[in-house]
């Protein structure tokens, strides 16, 4: 059942409940992850429609299509008792128990000014094959139940052999962390979805319905839900692909217009399986090389991908603080939809970045990406910074202008990066004669802008990085270009 599906006299209850000493703001702010910002905005329209705060609260999670499963899980971490009673005529029997385990004594909320010092319930006994996954992650932790992911601190910061972080093992008797809680807290709010759903969703993984495959799996074309989607099946069990499926979930919490979002998982069944927005444009990839069927890119359309992926990155980057390091840009991990708005996708190598403004990069033991699209500092000396993700996007805006491989064995100079530089270095070298030849010479050709996205990229693309920009400058750099009005339709 959604949220919004919930029956009024149970809505109303639960309005009247949280709506009390205002611990709906709990709720919103520390459970749901709204920001102060989102959390008065929510109080300002309740106020506006004369309406509960609870209401309201209710009325924008619901938008996200968020279930009444979930809101029991996240009134369980507040140790809520009455809210949880509340729900559970509407929720499935396998969540009862977390209502049965709790401590009465200790569950009601004390309203005494020692409210911080109330202690967690015990970890609750029970049959794992009876209790939904988000909430065996949240008793368990993690690593139980991926036995094959060594570190969850590895896994939060993206790289498990961190030079400056510890390698041990999980211990499957040590009590989770507060880093494995809050991991667990992140997971706990995706929908689960059954595998037998997503396979008559895809016609039994119909060979018609493949999207594209690579290491990882294969992905599929599906309708869920009377929505099309994207069905990512992780064929291999293995670590790695433990790790993606984790990863990607907890950076669910990323939610950005730029950012492909997640709509679900599953891990009942033979595979794990992700589901995610069917972007009907294809991949950046497929529409430079005119793979899909679609005419060639035309420079309005080409700006806002550019535009796009620059808004994205620097939300990442910038981040609560600490940036996120997403690790692999390249034409590939940018999908399109129906109207050309470019989604950052494929987060399975993102790397939370250096804390502390005083740390400029960090160096991790092993490198992960596609190499040309790499920086050298990052290739020799493994030093891992947001500065990686702005070389990585300027080789993308080098092919966004010029449809060129970024690497062909047939040049003398083979990565396009390089060999764009070798050109440049030429007596009275035009760049825009390196512009995309399906659209050279036609009324969609555009030199001087062709021009401008270059010299962002190659200012990207910088050898040594920290001449490279930040995102948020590249981002603001093209925001600022005077465009005739059609170039933002």
């Amino acid at each position: 059942m959604y949220i919004y599906e919930l029956p009024f006299e149970v809505n109303k209850e639960l309005c009247r409940l949280l709506d009390n000493d205002e611990e709906w703001k709990e709720l919103a702010g520390v459970h749901m992850k709204y920001s102060p910002f989102d959390v008065n905005e929510i109080e300002r329209e309740a106020k506006n429609k004369l309406l509960s705060p609870t209401a309201q609260l209710f009325i924008k999670w619901g938008q996200l299509n968020h279930r009444v499963e979930e809101l029991f899980i996240l009134l369980y971490r507040m140790k809520h008792v009455p809210a949880l009673r509340c729900l559970v005529p509407v929720v499935d029997s396998r969540f009862h128990r977390l209502l049965s385990k709790h401590d009465i004594t200790r569950s009601i909320k004390s309203k005494s000014a020692d409210n911080d010092n109330v202690k967690r319930p015990a970890k609750m006994e029970g049959s794992n094959s009876s209790i939904p996954i988000p909430v065996m992650l949240m008793q368990n932790g993690i690593s139980n139940m991926l036995p094959n992911i060594r570190s969850i601190e590895g896994l939060t910061n993206g790289d498990s052999s961190l030079q400056s972080s510890s390698n041990n093992s999980s211990n499957n008797d040590t009590k989770p962390s507060s880093l494995n809680d809050e991991l667990i807290k992140k997971i706990s709010t995706i929908p689960m979805v059954h595998y037998e759903e997503l396979k008559a969703a895809t016609d039994n993984w119909s060979e018609s319905n493949l999207l594209g495959k690579g290491g990882f799996g294969q992905v599929y074309k599906g309708v869920w839900k009377l929505s099309a989607v994207a069905v990512k099946r992780l064929l291999n069990s293995d670590s790695s692909n433990n790790r993606e499926l984790i990863g990607e979930m907890c950076l669910n919490q990323y939610r950005h217009d730029n950012i492909l979002p997640l709509y679900g998982y599953s891990l009942g069944g033979p595979e794990a399986c992700l589901v995610y927005q069917y972007m009907s444009g294809g991949s950046l990839e497929k529409r430079l090389r005119c793979r899909t069927g679609h005419p060639p890119l035309t420079w309005p359309q080409r700006y806002k991908i550019a535009h796009g992926v620059a808004r994205g990155l620097q939300y990442l980057h910038t981040m609560e603080g600490t940036p996120l390091i997403h690790g692999d840009i390249k034409p590939g991990n940018i999908l399109l939809d129906q109207c050309i708005m470019p989604k950052i996708g494929d987060f399975g190598l993102a790397r939370k970045g250096p804390y502390g403004e005083d740390r400029t990069h960090m160096k991790v033991s092993r490198v992960h990406g596609t190499r040309p699209y790499l920086p050298d500092e990052y290739l020799r000396s493994h030093y891992l910074s947001p500065a990686v993700d702005v070389f990585s996007y300027g080789v993308v805006m080098l092919e966004l202008a010029t449809a060129l491989p970024v690497m062909d064995r047939t040049r003398t100079v083979q990565l396009l990066r390089d060999y764009i530089i070798q050109l440049q270095n030429r007596p009275a070298f035009d760049l825009a004669s390196l512009e995309d030849r399906n659209i050279q010479g036609t009324v969609h050709s555009n030199p001087a802008l062709c021009r401008e996205i270059m010299f962002i990229g190659l200012h990207c693309t910088r050898y040594d990085r920290h001449e490279r920009p930040a995102m948020l400058h590249v981002y603001k750099q093209l925001d600022s270009m005077h465009l005739p009005e059609e170039y933002y339709n």
